[in-house]
């Protein structure tokens, strides 16, 4: 799951506002969000701030305290959003140390207020992370919590992407990256894995060395749904089950194989179906065993593998050296999947070499959200 933190940190740089007629505001950039502030409170670079990120949710206390009566700006159910500033887009807020001490010493906190650089402060604060409603798709069977030992550990969790903008190091410049468009949809997964005897009926077969070596798996993000009630065959009656049904999805996998793909189409996020008026899937990642452990396949096998196994595939918009510049202006204009569809959501930027050995990080893959896609009060959560 992506990261959610309120930080405090150094501001990286200071920027005149893009607008030359505005003298009273600046652009600071905190990691690599940048967030518009008032040239009154002098701030310089290298100052120490808490940052809070989009998306956060602020205590009732709080937020009278950073937005006393009487000013300008004010949360809409107290969470943080995208806003734009003289039409420059501001992502969060910036909160001086002194005013959270005032804060935190109001609630009677009196002793261990040293703040240190890049610790995490949001439960401290009170500050939570915005949770969009549940959508209408995720029924029941689907969206409920169950058990752990129903949990095939082999069958993984894709984890979400963190936004790039927290790590504005990550991607060096001239470094092989492949850019793709990233589909506002719903995360969909599935995989024919390493059995585990994690059911009765499980252990029974495994005593009598009846049991398969590798079984069906499927799910959203989060849940596994697989022994579910209502999972008959290869395919649950819910959203998930169904549409990997409908592109034979384990007709398709090989054992060993696990694919990570983007549930879209009518009802299931507002405003983007993509054109497809019935349920469908778009693949973006694939997991496979080499030599008794789960490695990721690189960008361009992924591609064949789609090719070759018949799955759609979310779109390569670029592939070569990475430039910052380019990658944020690949995040504009409308979708490449569906020309149609208005405002892309971001991309995902992934470095080349998942595998080498040299690589540190053997998978490195980061978003870059679209600022008119958060202009439309979406979450950077998805």
């Amino acid at each position: 799951m992506s990261e959610f933190k309120c930080c405090f940190t150094k501001i990286r740089e200071l920027h005149p506002h893009p607008n030359p007629e505005v003298h009273s505001l600046e652009i600071a950039s905190l990691y690599d969000f940048q967030v518009v502030v008032s040239k009154t409170k002098g701030h310089n670079v290298g100052d120490f701030l808490l940052y809070i990120p989009v998306d956060s949710v602020l205590p009732a206390d709080l937020e009278s305290f950073i937005f006393p009566e009487g000013s300008k700006i004010k949360l809409n159910n107290s969470r943080v959003k995208q806003i734009r500033i003289q039409k420059f887009p501001s992502q969060g807020l910036t909160v001086e140390v002194g005013l959270i001490k005032e804060f935190l010493q109001s609630r009677g906190v009196k002793s261990g207020l040293e703040f240190k650089l890049e610790h995490d402060y949001s439960e401290l604060l009170g500050i939570k992370k915005f949770e969009p409603p549940v959508p209408a798709y995720i029924t029941a069977r689907a969206g409920e919590k169950k058990s752990k030992p129903l949990e095939n550990s082999n069958f993984h969790k894709y984890n979400g992407l963190d936004n790039i903008k927290w790590f504005p190091d990550m991607f060096k410049e001239g470094e092989q990256v492949v850019i793709q468009e990233k589909l506002h949809g719903s995360n969909c997964r599935a995989g024919i894995v390493p059995t585990q005897a994690n059911t009765l009926w499980k252990k029974i077969r495994k005593f009598f060395g009846v049991l398969p070596k590798f079984e069906n798996v499927y799910g959203s993000n989060m849940v596994e749904i697989t022994n579910r009630a209502g999972y008959t065959g290869f395919y649950g009656e819910d959203v998930y089950g169904k549409v990997l049904g409908k592109v034979k999805a384990f007709e398709k996998l090989q054992p060993g194989e696990q694919i990570f793909g983007e549930l879209i189409g009518q009802g299931i996020q507002k405003n983007y179906d993509y054109g497809h008026k019935e349920h469908h899937f778009v693949l973006f990642d694939v997991k496979y065993i080499v030599d008794g452990r789960w490695v990721w396949m690189e960008p361009w096998e992924v591609e064949k593998y789609a090719k070759d196994r018949g799955f759609d595939i979310v779109p390569t918009l670029y592939e070569g050296p990475y430039n910052k510049q380019l990658a944020h202006e690949l995040t504009m204009g409308d979708s490449v999947y569906c020309p149609k569809q208005k405002i892309r959501e971001g991309i995902v930027i992934k470095a080349t070499a998942y595998n080498n050995p040299a690589c540190s990080n053997k998978k490195k893959s980061l978003k870059w959200v679209s600022e008119k896609y958060l202009d439309k009060d979406n979450t950077d959560f998805h």
